[in-house]
Formats: structure tokens, sequence, C-alpha cells
């Protein structure tokens, strides 16, 4: 499946990242069934909604932005494939809508590390509570995984972890897994305990690294990408430490954006 894709500027580097769309791509394909109803929550481009019209009957395709959903309205055009009437693309925000169908599967790629700056728990918590889920229907994907993991941090302040890469210097903890078929809190809290390794050397300039691994399917799993779920590091502001020990109290809200991080 070849497809001509236009994206804003800042979507572009989400289309090159190829191990992501591939992975999305794979479950999709594996979990869409033919007279499906879809839901592409966040469509963007338009390829996921594009991938699932190869088998489902309808796909409801969903985006907020209105520059990105004037893209994606270009992208269906000038693809010219035989299921493109499938695609009901709806400028409209996903959480608020009111489907007159109910979904088979959901495709929701609104994700970012620990599920922070994105609105994947806010927008599938509505979704779930209006019932607008059949029974036995499928959300792609289905769970997150959040770890932490304390660092040496390079920066004062909350930057990804990619090109850089921050030394560890404890062992990774799962501190959480969003099952996405439940009501999820958004605004959370975690006591952490890490217990510095012998790498650590005294030094005070830490932080803590968060990674989420994705599984889009039972049989589907995801680690980070350049733009899937990147680590994460939010720096430790005096750190307090105890026969290397560190406790913590790491919150947050998901989908509410880097400011509502604090660590205590």
């Amino acid at each position: 499946m070849k497809l001509k894709l236009s994206v804003p500027q800042w979507h572009y580097s989400m289309l090159l990242d190829t191990d992501r769309v591939a992975v999305f791509k794979e479950a999709i394909e594996q979990t869409v069934k033919p007279n499906d109803i879809v839901y592409d929550l966040g469509t963007g481009s338009g390829i996921l909604a594009m991938v699932a019209s190869q088998k489902a009957k309808k796909v409801y395709a969903l985006e907020l932005d209105p520059i990105t959903c004037m893209y994606a309205k270009e992208n269906l055009k000038i693809n010219d494939y035989e299921n493109i009437k499938n695609i009901n693309l709806i400028e409209a925000d996903a959480s608020e809508y009111n489907f007159k169908e109910q979904a088979d599967v959901i495709i929701a790629e609104l994700l970012d590390t620990a599920l922070i700056t994105e609105p994947q728990v806010p927008v599938l918590n509505s979704i779930i509570e209006k019932g607008y889920l059949k029974e036995n229907g499928k959300i792609i994907p289905e769970k997150a995984y959040n770890t932490a993991q304390i660092v040496i941090a390079k920066m004062g302040h909350i930057y990804y972890d990619e090109e850089v890469v921050s030394k560890s210097v404890s062992e990774e903890i799962l501190y959480d897994t969003i099952d996405f078929y439940k009501i999820n809190k958004e605004e959370v809290s975690y006591n952490l305990q890490f217990k510095l390794n012998e790498d650590y050397n005294g030094e005070t300039n830490l932080g803590i690294r968060l990674n989420t691994y994705t599984e889009l399917t039972k049989d589907i799993m995801s680690g980070s990408s350049p733009m899937l779920n990147p680590p994460l590091i939010i720096p430790i502001e005096n750190p307090v430490i105890k026969d290397n020990i560190i406790n913590l109290t790491l919150s947050y809200k998901m989908g509410g954006d880097l400011e509502s991080i604090t660590i205590k």
C-alpha cells in the first residue's frame, strides 16, 4: 500500500518515523475485520484511517486541528483507491463528538511519554463513558506501561532523552499500567523508591527518566522511537539521598502537558 501524503511541517517528522507508522499499520491490519465500524481519533494525515479502510465498512476519522484536517482532506483526495468512500473525515474534538453508531475498533494514536502531553486518556475516558465501543470491541493501542529510572541529568529543565542519552544510575521500575478499556484517573501521583547503583558517584544533578512501552495488541508491543514516546527526563531539585536510596513523589495530569509535572 503506497500513499501520497501532504502534512503540516510539525507533522512531517511523525511520518518519517517508519517504526511508529509500521507498528500501527501491523496492528490495524491484524485487528480490523470486514464490515467493521472504525474510529480513528486524532487522524492527523489520515494515514491510519486509510489503512483501516482497506477492510472496514466505515471509518470515522476525527481531527481537532483545522489545518491538519485540511491536509487530511487533501490526502484522501489525492490517494485514489477503491475504499476511499468508506472514510468520513470530521473536524471535531473526539471527546465531544456524538457518534451515530458504535465502533468495533477504535484507533487512538494520541500518545506521548507517560501520556502527559497528549489527550489519549481523557479522550478514551470520554469514549468509554459514553458507551461508543461495542461489546468485545478493540482499542489500538490496548495498554501503556510506564517506567521510571534515576539518571544523571544533562540539563536543568525537562527534556527528551534522544540524541544525548543520560547515564542511568538505578534500575528501571514499572510504576503504572494504563488499560485503555477502563476509565483512568487523569490526575495521578506515585510514591517511588530507587536504589542507586555502583555507577552513582555522588552527583547531585539527578533526574528521573520516564519511559512508556505500548501494547498495541496482545501480540504487538512497541518501545520508544523518535516520535513515539521518546524517554522524558525530569530534573530533581535538591535530591535527598540516604543510604543510596531516593524516595520521591511524582505527580502529573495525563493530557495536562509538561507544566503539570511535579516532583517532591
